[in-house]
């Protein structure tokens, strides 16, 4: 069989998901087409002209299957390329743009984006089946898209969303198995109460990541004598939020607060085993569909503490989450009351994920590539 696998925004969680999967369907004959993530609101529209452009015959080929992520405009891109017109398409949609959390106007132009979501729509329209990486991303795009067509000027029949809908299934980015060795270094893992609580936080460095509520955490523990390392780690752009410098500030006048790893871990290597050394993993996000990060650390042995929305309460129990509320600093005092209280005496099991290891997907990812 002869693959097509197209990733127009190849982000971090994308590539993670193309590679994986590419390694485990080794039998099949993949072409991988990618563009990098940068310029949004420019590649999600403009893709299938760079693609056109540069990569013509290569599209020209003949495929048994189209893979797209869900920001490739494959609509215009089957347009352009009349081979790949009746070439099925199975869409996978790492998020949707009808769920994303404000900081200013341009969030809000992004929010308005309605070049974004209509490709969106019309990829959906394509598609002959439609993955979504969790129930909170795929309820959030299906009410976002009944909302979009009742704010046309022209009345589109809601049967169009009823189509996408029975089209649509949820189907996890799979986690990449731990070496034997990593595994044996998590299950030698105690936690002790003489040594600083090692905790995790392990995003991409941008404003729906939380960084606001993150500095509200940190002055926190910098006021309290709860003694901890933090390590706070990710991605990062030309742009990042003020608020790491002043988290970071903040750490390094703090008497309680040790300084862990800070900024973005280049080698891999490095940065399992600080997975694997870590104690607890920290989410502060305000937006995720999936939280992979969330997820590896997890998988090494952290303790996930999480905001008790997005998709978290769907793969863990309320042990795990914290109350979130507009009051930033009541939140913080309910992620520091919840350390305190598995530090002394209430230290939780390790979280079970195992759902999303490639052991338990591998078969719903092959009929997916089968119904073709």
């Amino acid at each position: 069989m002869k693959i097509l696998l197209l990733s127009a925004y190849d982000a971090q969680s994308h590539r993670y998901w193309r590679e994986s999967l590419i390694a485990e369907f080794d039998q099949y004959q993949w072409t991988v087409l990618t563009l990098a993530p940068r310029f949004f609101s420019y590649r999600v529209r403009a893709n299938p002209m760079t693609w056109f452009a540069e990569q013509r015959s290569i599209l020209a080929a003949d495929y048994d299957l189209i893979i797209a992520t869900s920001m490739v405009d494959m609509a215009t891109l089957k347009g352009l390329i009349p081979s790949l017109a009746a070439t099925p398409l199975w869409l996978y949609c790492h998020e949707n743009q009808f769920s994303y959390p404000l900081s200013n106007k341009l969030d809000q132009h992004l929010l308005n984006n309605l070049d974004a979501k209509m490709v969106f729509l019309y990829n959906c329209l394509a598609a002959k089946q439609i993955s979504f990486n969790s129930e909170f991303n795929r309820s959030t795009a299906i009410h976002g898209l009944e909302t979009l067509l009742k704010k046309f000027p022209e009345k589109i029949p809601v049967t169009l969303i009823d189509e996408i809908s029975a089209k649509a299934h949820v189907l996890a980015v799979p986690l990449q198995p731990l070496t034997d060795s990593d595994q044996l270094k998590i299950t030698a893992r105690t936690v002790n109460k003489n040594t600083p609580l090692k905790i995790l936080w392990n995003h991409r460095w941008e404003y729906d990541k939380g960084p606001e509520l993150l500095l509200a955490i940190v002055e926190r523990l910098a006021d309290d004598n709860l003694v901890v390392e933090l390590n706070i780690v990710g991605q990062q752009f030309r742009k990042k939020p003020e608020a790491f410098s002043a988290i970071k500030k903040a750490i390094e006048q703090s008497d309680i607060i040790e300084l862990g790893r800070w900024g973005f871990v280049e080698s891999l290597t490095d940065y399992r085993k600080l997975l694997i050394d870590c104690d607890i993993v920290l989410s502060t996000a305000l937006h995720d569909f999936q939280g992979l990060a969330v997820l590896e650390a997890v998988q090494a042995g952290c303790i996930p503490l999480l905001p008790d929305h997005l998709v978290y309460p769907e793969i863990f129990p309320s042990t795990y989450l914290y109350r979130v509320s507009d009051d930033r600093e009541q939140v913080a005092t309910n992620v520091l009351e919840r350390l305190r209280a598995w530090q002394q005496d209430q230290w939780p099991s390790p979280a079970v994920i195992s759902d999303f290891e490639w052991k338990h997907l591998y078969q719903q990812y092959l009929a997916c590539i089968k119904a073709q």
